[in-house]
């Protein structure tokens, strides 16, 4: 099971979580949590119904991404800015000096790519810079009262994507669906992998088709590593979300509450 694709005009990863049901066999509410990839692309038409859907906006990108792909002014919708990385990290950021250096480094080499993919989504759990923004995230969660909350990144498959596993997590989805919802990113981004593969071959610079592909899409190995490195560290998911991220018990219940409804 997956999220539900919300149609907008020109944004192609924008999904809603109330499709998704629970272990205990009940339902994460509609309208309420929002994943998305960048924003700037919108609409009119699309920023209307924004405006509609969404109370709060949290944007994950980069103090530099977010002054190249400034996000448009929604009326009525708060924007907070929470950073989860705090440099450029090539295959994930989106800046133009991470692009080149995604190119320089990586894309000419699956081995390569691979390897820093697994070892970006490693540093998840730990990386102090996540650790703040995503325990403020669960915590903008909790206190929300106005509509949905909609976070993304830029792509929205590895910040925003491991935001929506933490929050899918809590509220009792399966690891089967988590995983398989991380992994429809990839067909909702494919036109725009498709894209930067395209400005990598006309530039006339050597890269490899399969480190491109691994650069810039979800893969499964990379979630597993992730998960993988929680089990190391803190014992399980659980574990992770007390200790790390202050989500403990009672908060857990609590998100449970706000957001899940019967079936």
């Amino acid at each position: 099971m997956r999220c539900e694709k919300i149609e907008f005009e020109r944004l192609l990863n924008t999904r809603d979580l109330g499709s998704l049901v629970t272990a205990d066999g009940r339902r994460i509410k509609k309208n309420r949590l929002i994943r998305s990839g960048q924003l700037i692309n919108s609409s009119e038409k699309d920023k209307k119904k924004l405006e509609q859907l969404v109370g709060t906006v949290i944007d994950f990108r980069t103090d530099k991404e977010r002054r190249e792909q400034p996000n448009p002014e929604l009326s009525g919708v708060k924007e907070l800015h929470i950073p989860v990385l705090g440099s450029l990290t090539a295959g994930i950021t989106r800046e133009k000096e991470s692009d080149k250096e995604a190119f320089i480094r990586s894309a000419g080499d699956p081995k390569v790519a691979l390897e820093q993919m697994i070892s970006i989504y490693r540093s998840f759990p730990t990386m102090p810079s996540a650790a703040a923004a995503y325990k403020a995230f669960l915590q903008i969660l909790l206190e929300n009262e106005d509509k949905a909350v909609l976070w993304h990144c830029t792509a929205g498959k590895d910040r925003s994507g491991f935001a929506s596993v933490m929050i899918e997590h809590i509220l009792g989805v399966s690891d089967e669906d988590i995983f398989e919802d991380y992994l429809y990113t990839n067909e909702c981004i494919k036109e725009d992998v498709k894209q930067l593969l395209g400005q990598f071959v006309s530039s006339g610079s050597a890269v490899s088709k399969e480190a491109v592909i691994l650069l810039f899409t979800a893969q499964e190995q990379f979630l597993a590593a992730a998960f993988d490195e929680i089990d190391k560290q803190f014992g399980s998911f659980d574990g992770y979300l007390e200790n790390v991220l202050g989500a403990d018990s009672e908060m857990r219940r609590r998100l449970k509450d706000k957001y899940l409804e019967d079936a």
